[in-house]
């Protein structure tokens, strides 16, 4: 028995649906090392999704994002929120 996660459907989609554009999608996620505690990425720096959490590319290291530090995706070009905490 499979548990769905919307999260990480969502960005599985972006990784791999050649019909979404990655670019058109922000992240945001809780982060420590960051000055307001809030980092943003574009979703096409999603390299890899886990069952847990996924990997973002920022500048030239790869961080490991646990689902639950994910506040929102959102989509730039119609100005969606596609997903929110």
């Amino acid at each position: 028995m499979s548990r769905a996660n919307p999260l990480r459907n969502l960005l599985l989609g972006l990784r791999w649906n050649p019909n979404i554009n990655a670019d058109d999608f922000v992240i945001s996620f809780t982060s420590r090392g960051s000055c307001c505690g809030v980092e943003t990425v574009r979703g096409s720096a999603v390299e890899k999704v886990y069952l847990r959490g996924f990997e973002v590319r920022l500048g030239a290291k790869l961080v490991y994002v646990p689902f639950h530090r994910v506040v929102m995706v959102k989509n730039l070009a119609t100005g969606e929120t596609v997903y929110k905490k």
